[in-house]
């Protein structure tokens, strides 16, 4: 298990088809961003994560080559 710090925001994908929907990632401290997975369809916000939109977040998970499988969420501290 990783731990993953940083601000996490939400692109919308899918633009004017059926699937649009947020995607999520997590701009690292560095700068650098990182796409984070979520666990809804395309079109649904991801209750886990949403709520944490525009803040800084520890993510608990694995990093895939689709970006970062998490498994928890929790305020930065």
């Amino acid at each position: 298990m990783n731990s993953f710090e940083g601000y996490l925001f939400s692109k919308l994908a899918n633009i004017g088809t059926r699937a649009e929907g947020p995607t999520y990632f997590l701009q690292l401290f560095d700068e650098k961003e990182l796409p984070v997975i979520k666990q809804a369809n395309l079109w649904q916000e991801d209750s886990k994560l949403h709520p944490f939109l525009n803040k800084k977040v520890k993510i608990e998970g694995e990093m895939s080559p689709e970006g970062i499988a998490y498994t928890s969420i929790s305020a930065w501290q």
